[in-house]
């Protein structure tokens, strides 16, 4: 299988302080083909305050630089995680212009409220004892996710861990799952796929793998076609953790290739 890792972050991103040629010593260990930076871009800031710029000028040095080390040890792109495109469309779009022809990939993701609890990220929120709160954060997200799959499509490659506010659900003992909201999700998907974009399995570091096979089997019966896979990386010793584990549920929901991206162009890879 072709062992790629397109979903990690290095210092440039607000919560990872580790140099990007430390998670790419860790991809080449690890055995990775081809391994993507995705730093963080929230439109919504770690304290739920607007953002409309990206420090392109960092990120295309440290980028640069890392690539000239490397030479021909493994594929390496420039990606960008972009979150919360939909409350401010014109920034994302300026900031995605801003990256030129160096720009491969882009998630599209959704880590924070929007319109309730402060803006915050999801993490942020105390779900204890509280399942009300817990099922108004999937829609939340679920919300804004129908935005930009359906009005802004060119602000993703790849739609970004559509299961992000179950992690911290599930870490304050509230149990909900994707079936809870599953014509939504599907209705989600459809979308995705007619607008020829991605699915992102996200292992969340390899610990957030059993949610993946039903979601996959949806995409695919939504007419999906493209799938991608990160591990969401903060730390070198968590590249590609859960990436041969992902591949086998793409491959064994009934898809042929696993997809990474070349100046935002699908590159689909035999499984």
């Amino acid at each position: 299988m072709y062992l790629c890792d397109i979903h990690s972050h290095s210092r440039i991103s607000p919560d990872c302080d580790v140099p990007l040629l430390n998670m790419v010593h860790a991809a080449i260990a690890a055995g990775v083909e081809e391994f993507c930076v995705t730093d963080h871009c929230d439109l919504l800031g770690l304290d739920g305050n607007p953002v409309t710029s990206f420090d392109w000028p960092a990120a295309r040095a440290q980028y640069r630089a890392v690539k000239a080390e490397l030479g021909d040890k493994l594929i390496f792109r420039l990606g960008l995680e972009l979150g919360s495109a939909p409350i401010n469309p014109a920034a994302a779009r300026d900031i995605l212009a801003q990256g030129g022809e160096e720009l491969d990939y882009v998630l599209g993701s959704l880590h924070n409220w929007i319109g309730m609890e402060g803006n915050l990220d999801f993490y942020y929120s105390d779900y204890r004892g509280s399942p009300g709160l817990a099922r108004q954060a999937v829609e939340n997200a679920l919300d804004h996710t129908w935005a930009l799959v359906t009005r802004y499509p060119d602000c993703y490659d790849s739609l970004a861990h559509i299961v992000y506010p179950l992690r911290y659900i599930r870490r304050d003992g509230v149990e909900l799952s994707m079936a809870d909201f599953e014509d939504r999700v599907r209705a989600i998907f459809t979308e995705v796929a007619k607008s020829g974009r991605a699915i992102e399995v996200n292992t969340c570091r390899g610990t957030d793998l059993e949610p993946w096979p039903p979601l996959l089997c949806w995409f695919r019966e939504c007419g999906g076609e493209l799938v991608t896979v990160g591990a969401d990386a903060h730390r070198p010793e968590d590249v590609a953790k859960g990436i041969p584990q992902a591949l086998e549920m793409v491959k064994a929901a009934g898809f042929d290739c696993v997809t990474t991206f070349e100046q935002r162009k699908p590159v689909l890879h035999k499984l």
